[in-house]
C-alpha cells in the first residue's frame, strides 16, 4: 500500500516513494562513486606562482515574472589559485522591468509561433533594456560604470527545452544579446550560460548548484535550499562527512508564482502589490488531487528542468477555467495555484530527495520572490514540522540578490576558464563545461590579462583548481566563511 504524504497531498495512485526515492538515490551515489576518481584538477608546480585575482563583476539577470532587473556588484579576490574565494557584495538593487517591453514579451509568449525577426528584435530590444539599466543602476548606486570589469548577464530566460523528443536537441532562447550590452556600456559581457551545458548533454538549468553548496554546506546536517521564482526548484546538499558539495543534486521542482501571477492578471490585479487576503481563499482539492496525479513533468524522474513552455500562461488559464467551472471565487482560485505550488514542491522532495525523516532533520532555507509569499511557506513547515526553516541571508548574501551573484560568479569563471563541478544527478557529469560567451568591451585586453597572469604557469591543459571555500562580505559586515 502506497504512503501517504502528510498535510498537503495523498501520494499518486501506485506510486511508493520510498522505494522510487531510494533507489534514485542509490543510482546517483554509484554515479558518484565511479567518477570519484577524476574529480580533483591537479596542482601546479609550487615554485611557479602568478599574481592574486582581483575583479569587479556586476551580475544581472530578469526572472521568469520579468517584474525587475536585478543586480548585484561583486569584487572577487583570490590569494591564489587554491586559496578561498572572496566575495564582497559592494552593491545590490533592482530596476523596474519597463512595462512595454514586458507587454511585448508577453504578447510574443502568447502567439503560437513568432517570426524569427520578432525574436530578433526582442532579442536585440532586451540587450538595450538591460543596458540602459546597468546605467541606471550605476547613477543610482554613485558607481562608474568604467570601474566594472565584467559583466555577468543571465538574460531573459523564454524557453528551455531540457529533455526534447527524440531527434530534437536540447536547447533554450534567453532575451538580451551580450554583444548590445557590452558596446552600450563598454563593459566585457558573459551571457548565455546554458547552451554550453546542453551542447554537452546537461539539462542546462538550475544553474546555481555549486553557489548553493558552497554558501550552504554543512559539517553534519544536511541542507536544502527551495528557491521558489517563476519556476520553482530544490537542491540537496549532503553533510560534509556524506559527500558535502561534491555530493549535492538539484532539479526544476516546475510550478512556481508565474501561475499564480497570471491568475492576478486575469482577475485585474496586479501581482507585484500585496494581495495576501486572497491567498486564503477556499482550496479546490479536487483540482489539485487531478493536477498532481495527470501532470506529466511531476512524474518525470530527475535530473529535469523546465520554464514557460509547461508552467506558462497557458498552463495556468486551464487551471483557471478548472476551478471556474467547479464554483471556485478568485481568491479561492489564487489559493488553488498557491497550494498547487507548495504540494508539487514537497512531493518532489519526498519522490526523489532522501526520506521524510531525513528532511525533518535537516536545515531547509528558502528564497527567491517566493519566500515572501507567507501561505507558501506555512504549506511547507506545515509539511515538514521538524526542519529548521531559516532566511537565505545567514549566507551573506541577500535572497533578492542570489541569482545576480550567481551570475557575476560564473561570469568570472568563465574569464578565468576555471569550469564549474555539475551536481551528481546531471545527465553527464564529465566533461565539466566552462560556460557563457564573451563580447569583448573596451578593457578587454586588461580585463584578460588578469585571467592570464593568475595562478601563474606551468598548468597546461588542466586548468584551476575548483574553488572549494567561499568567504562573503556584505558592505559594512564582518566576514562569514562558509
Amino acid at each position: 500500500m502506497a504512503r501517504t504524504m502528510n498535510g498537503l497531498i495523498p501520494a499518486p495512485k501506485g506510486r511508493v516513494r520510498t522505494a522510487v526515492g531510494h533507489k534514485y538515490l542509490e543510482a546517483l551515489q554509484s554515479k558518484a562513486n565511479a567518477d570519484s576518481d577524476s574529480a580533483s584538477s591537479p596542482s601546479p608546480p609550487a615554485e611557479v606562482k602568478g599574481p592574486g585575482l582581483s575583479l569587479l563583476v556586476l551580475g544581472i539577470t530578469s526572472g521568469t515574472t520579468m517584474h525587475d532587473i536585478d543586480f548585484a556588484l561583486c569584487r572577487f579576490t583570490q590569494a591564489s589559485p587554491e586559496a578561498a574565494l572572496c566575495l564582497d557584495i559592494v552593491q545590490y538593487d533592482s530596476v523596474v522591468m519597463p512595462s512595454k517591453i514586458r507587454a511585448e514579451i508577453l504578447s510574443m509568449l502568447q502567439e503560437d509561433s513568432a517570426p524569427p525577426s520578432i525574436l530578433s528584435q526582442m532579442d536585440a530590444e532586451m540587450g538595450h533594456t538591460f543596458a540602459n539599466a546597468i546605467h541606471i543602476f550605476a547613477h543610482k548606486n554613485g558607481i562608474s560604470v568604467d570601474d566594472i570589469d565584467l559583466i555577468g548577464s543571465g538574460g531573459q530566460l523564454i524557453t528551455l527545452t531540457g529533455s526534447p523528443p527524440k531527434g530534437q536537441h536540447r536547447s533554450n532562447m534567453c532575451l538580451g544579446e551580450g554583444a548590445v550590452i557590452s558596446a552600450k556600456t563598454g563593459v566585457t559581457t558573459v551571457s548565455d550560460y546554458r547552451t554550453a551545458e546542453q551542447a554537452v548533454g546537461r539539462q542546462g538549468a538550475p544553474l546555481f548548484a555549486y553557489l548553493l553548496g558552497l554558501l550552504l554546506h554543512h559539517p553534519t546536517r544536511m541542507q536544502i535550499c527551495i528557491t521558489i521564482g517563476g519556476i520553482s526548484s530544490v537542491c540537496f546538499i549532503p553533510p560534509d562527512n556524506k559527500g558535502g558539495i561534491d555530493a549535492m543534486y538539484d532539479w526544476d521542482t516546475g510550478p512556481g508564482l508565474q501561475m499564480i501571477d497570471t491568475a492576478f492578471r486575469r482577475f485585474g490585479l496586479d501581482p507585484s502589490i500585496d494581495h495576501s487576503s486572497l491567498l486564503h481563499g477556499e482550496i479546490c482539492h479536487k483540482v489539485i488531487k487531478d493536477l498532481l496525479e495527470n501532470d506529466e513533468y511531476l512524474s518525470t524522474r530527475p535530473p529535469k528542468t523546465t520554464a514557460r513552455e509547461i508552467y506558462g500562461d497557458a498552463m495556468a488559464n486551464r487551471i483557471i477555467d478548472q476551478c471556474l467551472s467547479h464554483g471556485c471565487t478568485p481568491a479561492d482560485t489564487i489559493a488553488t495555484l498557491t497550494r498547487f505550488t507548495s504540494a508539487s514542491i514537497a512531493h518532489q522532495m519526498l519522490q526523489y530527495g532522501p526520506s521524510r525523516s531525513a528532511i525533518n532533520d535537516s536545515d531547509i532555507t528558502v528564497d527567491g520572490r517566493g519566500m515572501f509569499n507567507t501561505q507558501l511557506i506555512l504549506d511547507l513547515q506545515n509539511e515538514f514540522p521538524g526542519a529548521k526553516f531559516g532566511s537565505f541571508e545567514v549566507t551573506g548574501v541577500p535572497s533578492n540578490a542570489k541569482k545576480a551573484v550567481g551570475f557575476a560568479m560564473q561570469a568570472m569563471e568563465c574569464l578565468l576558464g576555471r569550469a564549474l563541478p555539475v551536481p551528481m544527478n546531471a545527465d553527464v557529469r564529465r566533461p565539466n563545461t566552462i560556460t557563457g560567451k564573451i563580447a569583448p568591451g573596451l578593457r578587454w585586453r586588461e580585463v584578460i590579462e588578469k585571467s592570464v597572469v593568475f595562478g601563474g604557469q606551468g598548468r597546461g591543459w588542466e586548468g584551476l583548481p575548483e574553488v572549494r571555500e567561499l568567504i562573503v562580505r556584505r558592505k559594512g559586515e564582518m566576514d562569514v566563511t562558509v
